[in-house]
Order: C-alpha cells, then sequence, then structure tokens
C-alpha cells in the first residue's frame, strides 16, 4: 500500500506553515518587540484533529476505473475527459493506447494509469514464454514511463494461475526485472480468494477481480493483508433483457445498487482504502455472453445508473441513492417444469394403457431373465413405445443440458472461463448459453443420433451370427436409459430450488452424467451379449461406437486440438 500511495505522488507540504514559522523565527532573531502581543493561540490539538480528518479522508488518487482507450485518437480523448468528470483518478488500461496523446491528457489532467500487458488466462507452463514475447511492447511502456508521469504501474498478468508456486516464481522474476530497469511497479490481477492464491508477494500491488462476486469488499477483507491489495474490477453484469427496477435480476437498478453498497463499505468510512477500479467504463463492442452487459455507459447513449452512482462517490456529492422497486415480470409458468410433467405424464399413460409398457417394466425392474428371454425371442416388442421412449430419453438429456446452460451462465465464475477458452469455442458455448433451449435441443438430438448410430452397429454385429431386427435393437438401447429420467428430475430442482451450492451441484451433474453414460452402456452390453450369443471378444470392441466412448472421446480430442489449460480451468471454476 505504502509503495502504491508514494507512487500515486508525492506528499502535500504546508508551505504557509512554513513561511510563518520563517517569519517568527527572524523577528526573534532580529530583536523585534514582541511584547503587548496576544500569546500565540496553541494549535497542537487543532493539528491533531486536522490530522486525523485528513488521515480519515479517503485518498482519492485511489479511485479507479477500467477502461479500453478506443482505436481513434479523438474518440478516446473525449471519452478521457469524460472519465475525468466523473471524478476518477485512476484508470487501469486493458489495452495500450494507439497514440501517446492520451499519455500527454492524462498527464495535464493528473490521472495515474496502470496498463495491462495483454498476458491473460495463460497456463502456468507458458506463462515466462508469454511475458517474452511482449517483451518489445514493455520496453516501449518502460520508454513511456520516463516521458510520462502518469505511467505508474504495468501489469504483468490477468487472471492466471496464481495458485500455483510455479506462477509466483516467474512474476516475482519479472518483477525484479522491470524494478532494476525503470520506475515502473507490477501488479497482477486475479480471481481466486485468499485461501488459493499465493503470488501477492511476487508483485507490488495485487489486484483481486470480483466481477459479479455478491460480497466483494468481504472476499478483499478475507485477506490477512488486505490494505496491501487493491480491487481490479467491481462491479457485476446488466441483462439486457431484465425488466427496470430493483425487484428484478440483474437490473441497471440492481446494478447500480450493488456498486453503491461495495463503494460505500470501502469509502465509509475510509481507516485503509484500497485501490478501487471499477469495471467498467463502457460495454464491450461484441460482449463475450449477451446476457452480460458490464459498463457504466452503454456502446451508446447516457450513463446507466451504476454510472451517476460511481460519478457521486468519486467527486464526493453524493452517497445515498433512490431506485425505482420497478414491476417484476408476470409469473409465467416455467416451461422446463411443464415440459417435465408432461414428459413424466406421457409415462403414465403408457404405464396405464399399453399392457406392453407395464409388462415390460416389470420384467426389466422385477425380473431381469424375462426381459432379456422376450428380447431375445422377440416377444411383446412394440416399436411404437420404444420409439416414444427413446424419444422421451432424449427430450430428457435435452432438458438436463439445458437447465445445466441456465445453472451455469448464472454462476460469476462462468465469464472467467470463458475467456479462458480458445476464440473458436468461446462463440457457440456462449451461445448456447444465452440460448439454453436452443442448446437443450442440439444435445437431444445428438443423443438421439448417437444411440441410433450405436443401435445400428449392435444390429449389423449380431446379424453376423444369428437374425437379429431393428427393433430388439431399439428395445436394447432404449430401456437402460431409464436414469436419463432421474437425471431431470435433479436437474429440474437444482434450477428452480437448489438444496446445495452451485459448484457441487455442477460437481453432482458431471458426476452424474458420467455415471448414466457407464451405466446405460454396460447395462446394454451385458444384454446384449446374453440376447445375441456373441462372446465377450466380439462384444467388447462395440463399446467403440457407445456414446460413452464418443462423448468421451470428443471432448479428448477437442482438449488436445485446443491445448485447453485444464489445470487453470479447474481452479476458475472452483475457485474464483
Amino acid at each position: 500500500m505504502d509503495s502504491f500511495l508514494s507512487a500515486f505522488g508525492p506528499r502535500p507540504v504546508i508551505r504557509p506553515l512554513h513561511i510563518a514559522l520563517f517569519t517568527l523565527v527572524s523577528l526573534w532573531v532580529a530583536g523585534a518587540p514582541v511584547h503587548g502581543q496576544p500569546p500565540p493561540e496553541d494549535t497542537s490539538q487543532k493539528n491533531r484533529i486536522d490530522s486525523t480528518t485528513q488521515q480519515a479522508r479517503p485518498d482519492s488518487s485511489q479511485y479507479g476505473v477500467v477502461w479500453r482507450p478506443p482505436e481513434s485518437p479523438e474518440r478516446a480523448l473525449r471519452e478521457l475527459a469524460s472519465i475525468n468528470e466523473a471524478g476518477v483518478r485512476a484508470l487501469r488500461l486493458l489495452n495500450v493506447p494507439s497514440t501517446d496523446t492520451v499519455f500527454a491528457r492524462a498527464d495535464a489532467l493528473g490521472l495515474h494509469l496502470l496498463i495491462d500487458l495483454p498476458v491473460a488466462y495463460v497456463p502456468t507452463s507458458s506463462l515466462a514464454d508469454s511475458l517474452s514475447e511482449v517483451r518489445p511492447l514493455l520496453s516501449r511502456l518502460r520508454d513511456l514511463s520516463q516521458r510520462y508521469e502518469s505511467i505508474r504501474y504495468v501489469g504483468l498478468a490477468t487472471n492466471v494461475n496464481s495458485t500455483r508456486a510455479a506462477t509466483c516464481d516467474v512474476l516475482q522474476q519479472w518483477t525484479q526485472t522491470i524494478h532494476e530497469t525503470s520506475p515502473l511497479r507490477t501488479y497482477y490481477v486475479t480471481p481466486f480468494s485468499s485461501s488459493t492464491d499465493r503470488c501477492a508477494e511476487s508483485v507490488d500491488l495485487p489486484l483481486l477481480d470480483t466481477r459479479g462476486v455478491e460480497h466483494p469488499v468481504d472476499r478483499w477483507q478475507s485477506w490477512t493483508d488486505a490494505t496491501s491489495r487493491g480491487i481490479g474490477a467491481l462491479g457485476t453484469w446488466i441483462n439486457p433483457k431484465s425488466p427496470p427496477g430493483l425487484q428484478n435480476s440483474h437490473s441497471p437498478e440492481q446494478h447500480a445498487r450493488h456498486l453503491e453498497r461495495a463503494l460505500r463499505s470501502l469509502l465509509d468510512p475510509p481507516p485503509s482504502t484500497p485501490p478501487v477500479f471499477v469495471y467498467r467504463w463502457q460495454d464491450r463492442p461484441t460482449p463475450l455472453l449477451d446476457t452480460r452487459r458490464y459498463g457504466l455507459h452503454p456502446s451508446t447513449g447516457p450513463p446507466r445508473p451504476a454510472g451517476n452512482v460511481m460519478r457521486g462517490f468519486y467527486t464526493g456529492t453524493q452517497r445515498v441513492f433512490a431506485f425505482p422497486k420497478g414491476t417484476p415480470p408476470t409469473a409465467a409458468p416455467h416451461v422446463f417444469v411443464l415440459l417435465g410433467w408432461g414428459l413424466l405424464g406421457l409415462l403414465g399413460v403408457l404405464y396405464a394403457r399399453r399392457p406392453f409398457a407395464r409388462e415390460t417394466a416389470y420384467r426389466y425392474f422385477a425380473a431381469h431373465g424375462f426381459y432379456r428371454d422376450a428380447l431375445q425371442k422377440e416377444r411383446d416388442v412394440n416399436s411404437t413405445v420404444n420409439i416414444l421412449l427413446l424419444t422421451v430419453a432424449a427430450l430428457a438429456v435435452g432438458m438436463i443440458a439445458s437447465l445445466s446452460a441456465q445453472i451455469i451462465r448464472a454462476q460469476p465464475s462462468t465469464v472467467f472461463i470463458l475467456e479462458a477458452l480458445p476464440s473458436d469455442l468461446q462463440k457457440p458455448l456462449a451461445n448456447g448459453l444465452t440460448a439454453p433451449a436452443m442448446a437443450g435441443l442440439v444435445v437431444g438430438t445428438i443423443s438421439f443420433l448417437l444411440l441410433s448410430v450405436w443401435m445400428g452397429f449392435l444390429i449389423l454385429a449380431a446379424r453376423t451370427k444369428s437374425s437379429f431386427s431393428a427393433l430388439q435393437g431399439l428395445m436394447l438401447v432404449v430401456w437402460p436409459c431409464w436414469p436419463a429420467l432421474v437425471g431431470m428430475l435433479l436437474a429440474l430442482i437444482a434450477a428452480t430450488a437448489p438444496p446445495v451450492a452451485a459448484d457441487d451441484l455442477g460437481l453432482l451433474l458431471l458426476a452424474g452424467g458420467v455415471g448414466t453414460l457407464a451405466t446405460v452402456t454396460s447395462r446394454v452390453l451385458l444384454d446384449y451379449k446374453a440376447v445375441s450369443g456373441l462372446s465377450w471378444a466380439r462384444v467388447l470392441p462395440l463399446v467403440l461406437p457407445s456414446p460413452l466412448v464418443l462423448v468421451l472421446g470428443g471432448m479428448v480430442a477437442l482438449i488436445l486440438s485446443y491445448d485447453l489449460p485444464l489445470s487453470l480451468l479447474w481452479q476458475l471454476a472452483a475457485h474464483s
């Protein structure tokens, strides 16, 4: 903290007091008569009070905002003037401006700049190489810092895996190198909590990324030496589809209230105010998630309510804000709940009206040997009911995907995970999270096709020894899929009334999905061997075209193709 304050400018000097003291000493030395004058006022108590007041007053040089300077110099200077008028004294730049005029104007306005290097979400093994690649940019910033006093800090990395000691070593080495060659100080931005982040001592100023965190001040205060850390990204997001008013989730008013509460906790009273950077000045031109807009200003138009909140706090003109409650949206029936009950109702009708459904269900769950016997002899193989059951299973899988997308979309860590992925994967996954119904339709269709393809392989392999019809293959793969209905019910509970934390739900759904695929695959192959009479040497290869292997194999191929940072992704999902 001391290094941050000292880097942000010299301490003020009370020059009038020095002049008065010099005058009195000169008169005393010259023997000037001072008799008859009133005794000097005892200002010690007053000075102590003024000193206390000055210590309690927040250091406005720490009032910051995150800003991405536009490419156009004219527009960048206009935005810089607006930022200065809002009381902002420090800027965390997400990119280096295209022209030096921005630095010159920042100097004239007395602003302090912290500039991120383009090193973000890099795995530990590649961090040193990534920093070496941006060495020319770092050299340019060193030269610029000699000419422009506003350039104070350089951000070595953003949201890297600072839970590993190897990452800390790299950051510390680069910090020492920068200290030896320039007056620049270093920082990094981390989304991790105090219990997992290990690199705070490797740089001059660790900054916490608290985007979307419900209680960001608590996250900052959880550090044992919180005063030596800052908040590099403070704020939550706006859903443009949310109706206005405090009663509606992620509305502009809720966005503003979140910022108001956080700034009040940080600045009133400010015994140890950290550097604070509100995220962010303006929306991204193309948001990664269309349901998440973080900007204090939209791409065009007047500021959002949160922009007025920041201006009020930073200029010292307003601390309390009133926002309309608004009207919550009409409580319409939950589409997925209705669809889930509809599928269960369809199964109930089939069970009540179709003897085949009742008898096969009893055989499958209570007398599995009779189920295999009926399947082998092709008795009671009803194509209509089995096709309906296959469709129900695919719809259930699609609902699980849709509800999981809704749960994932609401988590603060989702944006970190998306930003850590390659650009080729970001867009399709973001589209799936933005439109969960479409994601469910795609996943349900894929599951239907995977089961159909696997069924074709099973039929062809069995016909090499004896007759095996398509109806037998359909019944063989459909009935073991009943766990999909259980997964659908669990997903409905998780999306509407979650009994446990979101992280635990995510692990439960992931483990449950893999476990269900493994259970279905083993059950189908065991029944297939008993019905077809094939040896294990010919049955085991048929696991290769199964949905389990195809899904897991596709995931492995994806990881290898894009070299995904699994360790970093896991830490972001579990600890951010």
